[in-house]
């Protein structure tokens, strides 16, 4: 009798590899030290030398497709890897894709890096409800915490660029 389960191992198995591939970032995230801090580096590098115009819709296109990767090969490698490791790092390529959509990191080197190390803060520091979310094992849970990192490191950077907008009208008035 004719057994596929040889056939179904090895699919199984190449499933695997593509879902860890992708959830460390294809080996960003076996780096030793801080592999979330090189992944969300290695995803915002590319601002500087992509055309400004097209800039925005390539982050909108990679947060999208990070997000649906993420939400696909986390779950795949959680059995294997723990609910949350850090060698998981597509949730930080997706957050800080978001972060490299505003006009001010894209046209600031200054704006990049306070957008680069405002997302690390908050990735890192997980203030409500990241925190909350955190705590919850399941793959939308991994992803979301850093798409919240995202959303407050956008408020702030909206937020300082409007102050700043609003500091320099003032001074510049008689």
């Amino acid at each position: 009798m004719y057994s596929d389960t040889g056939i179904y191992s090895e699919r199984l198995m190449a499933n695997s590899n593509i879902a860890r591939s992708i959830a460390t970032g294809f080996g960003i995230g076996s780096l030793p030290i801080a592999p979330g801090t090189w992944a969300s580096l290695f995803c915002a590098l590319p601002v500087f030398v992509l055309p400004n115009e097209f800039t925005p819709w390539v982050y909108a296109g990679l947060a999208i497709v990070s997000i649906l990767l993420g939400l696909w090969s986390i779950p795949r490698v959680q059995p294997s890897m723990g609910s949350d490791p850090k060698s998981v790092v597509i949730d930080e390529i997706a957050g800080m894709s978001l972060v490299c959509i505003l006009p001010t990191v894209i046209h600031s080197p200054w704006w990049w890096l306070a957008g680069f190390l405002l997302f690390r803060v908050f990735d890192i520091a997980k203030p409500w409800p990241a925190n909350i979310v955190n705590d919850r094992t399941e793959g939308w849970a991994v992803v979301l915490d850093d798409l919240i990192a995202a959303g407050y490191t956008i408020l702030a950077l909206q937020m300082g660029f409007f102050v700043l907008q609003i500091a320099t009208i003032w001074l510049q008035s008689p």
